[in-house]
């Protein structure tokens, strides 16, 4: 018969995994900078090397000089295949998540920034937008990449180009790729990171809140836009461009901290180095844990099953990569930013265009996060095409004339001064079967039309408009191009990552599954006021179907109060006809996977066992102490265990129970 535990097996239900029990080994940690992660290659992946140049190197002289001279304009090639007239929803239905965490992921393990050289764009007139007049004066600035000065001397020494970033997926857009930067952030308390009013990023300024005066010695962030003096500081430098992407570096900054507090009250002896370093540990595994088991697979992704670290892999970003082929975000992001409250509706300040709110952080201070995570939750993104929205194709930053570009133009003109192969020498060095004719490349009359109008020769199409161009592959976001690629890329970022989070040696089997388990929705319902939200949030779904996606994992282990777990004890979840019941394994854990979120739950816990075990005249005083207050059980189990008649108190009915109990006048306590 399944009864109620008594006062003598008192228990406890914990939630979630166990979080690190090894002593801080500074071995065992990732350095800020990505050194000595390959421990036979201490300079692969850390921050400052040379990007990779796998598909060759194809500048026009074989050194540095632009390839693709003989190329269309970028401008033209932009206004006469990238011009988007409305809306064109991605076919996925994939919602605005997965443009804006590709920019995060992006931030996380690649930059190369500008340097002095000028080449800048004069458009061609007549221009509809930066030309209108025909005066043949506009222009779009542009400065080439910042290049390695050991390297385009000469023909056998050919221009690289390095990623100032770790090449590792680490969290390094949270906890930046210098040890300056890396220090700043943190409040060397507790193993926190620093905060501002709000739970937001901290300011540039002297104590990190908005009202005080700029420290001139805070981390570069940077600002195309100039709105204001006071930005948001982050691991990565470009945190500030827009709302959505800086709510993501929010949402994690705050999960760290969540972190610090679990840890400090499981280990208070732990110094803020070991917090810091453990929690730093967690975010990362989770933000790969995202990328391998929810983002890749949600755009048709699929690598390899996991087989463990390979110390042969680089996992460094090759220049295609990084100079065209990641830049499939650009024609996936819509100009219009949902901002909802929590029933769905549009907030009083209103949706917001993305021209507007480039580098203006006071649209996320002023707002908030949850507005923004639950419109991009709601909104598809726009569908992957050779097609892009006018607020990055002609407002980029600013108007026309007024600060405004052209990103299609810049991709384009981007990838012929990094030397990159044209399109049809991608695929050859990818092993991929070399197009003959346009239209192989895409069926589309509208699309491989305008590719024979701007590329007489085949063989002169530049890598990203190809890739953009290329029919997606049944059920994928891409075409085989860029397929190919993110595959190779991603599955060198977590094979040669000797700190991946399933091979980490300090993270437990029990940290290792709550990474894997704990999904992006439970990340930003952890750290945000959000009630709702749908278990892949990669999909876009409408507010009003949100409960028919939403779920949830009910995990962990029943335990007596002084830690022992207790195996056989019956859990019945639900009320109804669809309850679930299991029974606790010989560890005492217990799993209810995937249970309705928007219906009522409850979880009783019974336990097949002879009630007078244990039960004595002993317990029947201590009952009786409580009652008359002269000394009160000291645990809310030991309460719960004591209240026979389950009436939410202990009273003179529940002794008289006991003692029948005791006495065997009764085998039951009903």
């Amino acid at each position: 018969m399944h009864r109620r535990l008594l006062p003598s097996l008192f228990f406890t239900v914990l939630f979630g995994a166990a979080l690190p029990g090894q002593t801080f080994d500074p071995d065992e940690v990732r350095t800020i900078d990505g050194t000595y992660n390959n421990l036979n290659h201490p300079s692969w992946g850390a921050a400052g090397t040379n990007l990779l140049h796998t598909f060759g190197i194809h500048y026009a002289d074989g050194v540095s000089a632009p390839a693709g001279a003989n190329r269309p304009h970028p401008r033209r090639v932009s206004n006469v295949l990238f011009a988007q007239n409305g809306l064109l929803n991605d076919p996925l239905e994939l919602s605005d998540f997965c443009w804006v965490f590709g920019q995060f992921v992006d931030h996380d393990i690649s930059l190369t920034p500008d340097g002095p050289e000028n080449i800048t764009l004069l458009v061609p007139a007549p221009d509809p937008h930066f030309d209108p007049l025909g005066q043949g004066q506009a222009i779009i600035p542009m400065h080439r990449n910042l290049f390695d000065p050991a390297t385009g001397t000469g023909p056998g020494n050919p221009r690289k180009h390095p990623n100032l970033l770790t090449a590792y997926i680490d969290g390094s857009a949270v906890y930046g790729s210098d040890e300056a930067r890396a220090a700043w952030l943190r409040s060397f308390e507790g193993g926190k990171l620093k905060v501002s009013e709000g739970d937001l990023m901290p300011w540039n300024t002297v104590d990190g809140q908005y009202g005080s005066p700029v420290d001139p010695d805070a981390p570069h962030m940077d600002d195309a836009i100039g709105f204001a003096p006071r930005l948001f500081v982050a691991g990565d430098v470009r945190a500030n461009e827009n709302p959505l992407l800086a709510s993501f570096h929010t949402v994690f900054v705050r999960e760290h901290n969540r972190q610090c507090d679990r840890l400090a009250k499981l280990h208070p002896e732990w110094s803020d180095e070991e917090v810091y370093q453990f929690a730093r540990k967690i975010v990362g595994g989770l933000i790969q844990s995202i990328i391998y088991d929810e983002w890749l697979p949600a755009m048709g992704i699929e690598l390899e099953p996991y087989a463990g670290y390979k110390n042969d892999v680089h996992a460094q970003a090759s220049n295609l990569f990084t100079g065209a082929a990641f830049r499939l975000g650009h024609t996936l992001l819509n100009g219009n930013i949902r901002r909802l409250d929590s029933e769905g509706n549009v907030i009083p300040e209103g949706n917001a265009t993305l021209r507007d709110i480039f580098f203006n952080p006071d649209a996320t201070r002023l707002i908030g996060l949850d507005a923004y995570f639950l419109g991009m939750a709601e909104q598809t993104q726009q569908g992957m095409d050779a097609k892009v929205v006018d607020d990055i194709r002609n407002f980029l930053f600013g108007p026309p004339g007024l600060g405004g570009l052209d990103l299609a133009a810049i991709n384009i003109n981007r990838g012929r001064e990094r030397g990159l192969p044209d399109f049809l020498s991608v695929r050859q060095a990818l092993g991929l079967s070399k197009y003959t004719f346009h239209g192989q490349i895409n069926p589309s009359p509208a699309v491989f039309g305008n590719l024979q109008l701007l590329y007489l020769q085949i063989d002169e199409i530049d890598p990203w408009v190809g890739m953009l161009a290329e029919k997606p592959m049944p059920g994928a976001l891409f075409g085989e191009t860029i397929l190919t690629v993110m595959r190779r890329q991603f599955t060198a970022l977590r094979d040669g990552d000797r700190f991946f989070y399933l091979n980490d040696p300090l993270l437990t089997e029990a940290d290792k599954a709550w990474i894997q388990r704990t999904s992006f929705r439970d990340i930003i319902m952890y750290n945000t006021g959000i009630k709702l939200m749908q278990d892949n949030v990669f999909r876009a779904t409408p507010h009003e179907e949100i409960c028919d996606n939403m779920s949830f994992d009910l995990f962990g282990t029943v335990r007596l109060h002084n830690g022992r777990p207790v195996p056989g004890v019956e859990l019945r979840m639900g009320m109804n006809e669809t309850a679930q019941t299991l029974t606790t394994v010989q560890d005492g854990a217990y799993d209810f996977p995937a249970l309705p979120a928007c219906t009522m739950q409850t979880l009783e816990a019974e336990k097949a066992d002879d009630w007078r075990r244990g039960v004595s005249t002993f317990d029947v005083i201590q009952g009786q102490k409580h009652i008359l207050q002269v000394q009160e059980l000291d645990s809310p189990y030991k309460i719960i265990a004591a209240d026979l008649d389950r009436n939410g108190s202990v009273t003179t009915l529940d002794l008289l129970r006991m003692r029948r109990l005791i006495l065997n006048l009764v085998t039951d306590v009903e």
